[in-house]
């Protein structure tokens, strides 16, 4: 199978291959190499360079939510079938949720909106009284690139689709941000901190960054 890719020449001394976050590949070679070795390196990585561009396919297939009749939309600890239906706002009904045909990417940002600030709220609280910490805001973002935020001055801030992942998930988040209180970098101290309110954090840090696409959902 023949392979495309971008040949970038340069001063450096060996052959490598470079696959973009968009799967396209480039080989970087020496000025004076051959391009019968080129293409023989790159025959002989043919298998690797088809994984990793169906790793990063498949990414940016789950990067891809669409608001759709049928659909399996993940909240927190449930899973919902999502259905379109003449109803005028977000109806939760067992494991179905009955969203607005009309406008419905919107009426569903805003239910979803509504059920993360009570949720964090919620949890927030809870930590914050086990951490003997004192916080004075919990407001929602929309960030792509951050799950949460803390100020000096105590306000927390998180992304709204945070409540796209399990409640573990979502409560790492939280105690990292407050573990920031009186505390603003990650030295071995604040890890300690996190440690010791969750001392699974890394296997739940893990699941976050496995699934950073879903920052990128109803966008």
């Amino acid at each position: 199978m023949t392979v495309a890719y971008e040949l970038i020449r340069s001063k450096r001394r060996t052959l490598a291959i470079v696959i973009d976050s968009e799967g396209k590949c480039s080989v970087r070679a020496p000025l004076q190499a051959l391009l019968s070795d080129i293409e023989g390196f790159v025959q002989e990585k043919t298998a690797w360079i088809l994984q990793k561009q169906q790793q990063y396919a498949d990414v940016q297939k789950k990067r891809q939510f669409l608001v759709a009749d049928g659909i399996q939309l993940p909240v927190l600890d449930k899973r919902y079938t999502l259905r379109l239906a003449e109803v005028k706002e977000v109806q939760e009904n067992g494991a179905v949720l009955l969203c607005p045909q009309r406008d419905s990417q919107q009426a569903l940002e805003k239910w979803l909106r509504g059920q993360a600030l009570l949720v964090l709220q919620e949890r927030t609280a809870f930590f914050a009284e086990q951490m003997g910490v004192t916080y004075k805001n919990v407001k929602l973002s929309s960030a792509a690139k951050r799950w949460g935020s803390c100020s000096t001055k105590g306000n927390l801030n998180f992304s709204w689709r945070l409540v796209f992942y399990p409640l573990a998930v979502l409560d790492y988040v939280v105690v990292h941000e407050l573990s920031h209180i009186g505390n603003m970098n990650h030295s071995c101290r604040f890890w300690r901190r996190v440690a010791s309110i969750l001392p699974d954090y890394q296997v739940r840090q893990r699941y976050l960054h496995e699934h950073s696409y879903i920052l990128q959902w109803l966008r």
